[in-house]
């Protein structure tokens, strides 16, 4: 198998895509399952928007390392503000929000004297009981650098929280085997076609004369006259793969609102403008200052991005990385502050 299907964060490559598209795709399905990777589930676009919503409302948070007390230590520890490989703090967050939000877990690897640290992508560190019969991070040395190699923490999201990739898996499903069934009927607008014809007639037909009548139907249905052919009365058509119009766009608001369930995110969030099938037409509503505070405290009290906060807080002030009595913690107050503009709005004179 490709390492693009082996492993969730290996890039994919054209190649490869039509390969899980195209063949493995079309052999899973038989049995309802669809090869799911970061990738594809990325392609969802509902997913698209609340793993970009939640993992940048992580990775703009600062952390600091606080006393018994709350209060910012003075020396702080350098790997919270820097880093030395390339690779921005605010990037390294991301990549672990990222990993939590589809996984579950995700892994920081620190070099040897705690001065800097690195993001070890999912698929390239594991754990594996040593001789001590206690659990060990292992990586892939051929993705991670020598100097990251002895220190890696591995930052568990919390019991039962298993990431989109298994918990979700099937809304993910769903909505690509929706999707395929949408773009198929676009490609295909016009529903499988029976034509009956009388059984005296077909005795009395050749081959050649079925064969005739019936391009001769399907040429009238593709003329560009507002598909509308011309038949004998008595011969009936019938369209057994005709579809209800809205069943496409039900089918994808409901899917709408099980991601937003799966992944800790208001519904209006996930769905944007509210479409006919979810009840009352379009519809597009603007919020005001209150009520659009209102709506991004929820987002962060009941979504990802405060529990992305706490599994890191929890796991990093532990001994290992934090000397005893330290904690490290986020500071929020950016994003909770009121602006208070000094000059009028810039107006035309």
């Amino acid at each position: 198998m490709p390492i693009a299907v082996a492993s969730p964060w290996q890039p994919t490559d054209s190649m490869t895509q039509v390969t899980v598209d195209q063949l493995i795709a079309s052999e899973m399905r038989e049995g309802n399952l669809l090869p799911v990777t970061r990738d594809v589930a990325l392609r969802v676009p509902g997913i698209k928007r609340a793993h970009g919503v939640h993992c940048a409302m992580f990775a703009e948070i600062s952390f600091r390392q606080t006393d018994a007390a709350g209060q910012p230590v003075d020396q702080q520890p350098e790997w919270l503000t820097n880093s030395q490989t390339g690779v921005s703090p605010y990037h390294r967050k991301f990549g672990i929000a990222s990993d939590l939000f589809m996984n579950g877990w995700a892994a920081l690897a620190f070099n040897a004297d705690m001065t800097d640290s690195l993001h070890v992508p999912f698929g390239a560190w594991w754990i594996e009981r040593g001789e001590d019969g206690i659990g060990h991070v292992r990586v892939d040395e051929g993705i991670v650098p020598a100097a990251f190699r002895d220190r890696v923490v591995a930052i568990p999201l919390g019991y039962g929280e298993n990431g989109l990739l298994v918990d979700g898996i099937d809304t993910v499903r769903e909505a690509r085997l929706i999707e395929q069934a949408y773009m198929d009927r676009l490609e295909n607008p016009i529903p499988l076609t029976i034509l009956g014809i009388p059984r005296d007639v077909w005795e009395s037909w050749t081959p050649e004369e079925r064969k005739e009548y019936r391009d001769q139907y399907a040429a009238a249905r593709k003329a560009g006259n507002g598909s509308v052919a011309l038949k004998v009365a008595e011969f009936p058509v019938d369209f057994p793969g005709e579809t209800a119009a809205d069943l496409y766009e039900s089918g994808r608001n409901a899917v709408r609102l099980d991601i937003a369930n799966h992944t800790g995110s208001p519904a209006s969030l996930i769905e944007g403008v509210r479409q006919g099938g979810s009840g009352g037409g379009t519809e597009m509503r603007y919020q005001g200052v209150g009520e659009g505070g209102a709506s991004r405290s929820d987002l962060w009290e009941f979504g990802l991005a405060k529990r992305f906060m706490n599994a890191f807080e929890a796991r990093l002030s532990l001994d290992d990385v934090s000397p005893a009595g330290l904690s490290i913690r986020g500071d929020r107050s950016h994003a909770l502050a009121i602006p208070t503009p000094t000059s009028n709005p810039a107006s035309e004179a």
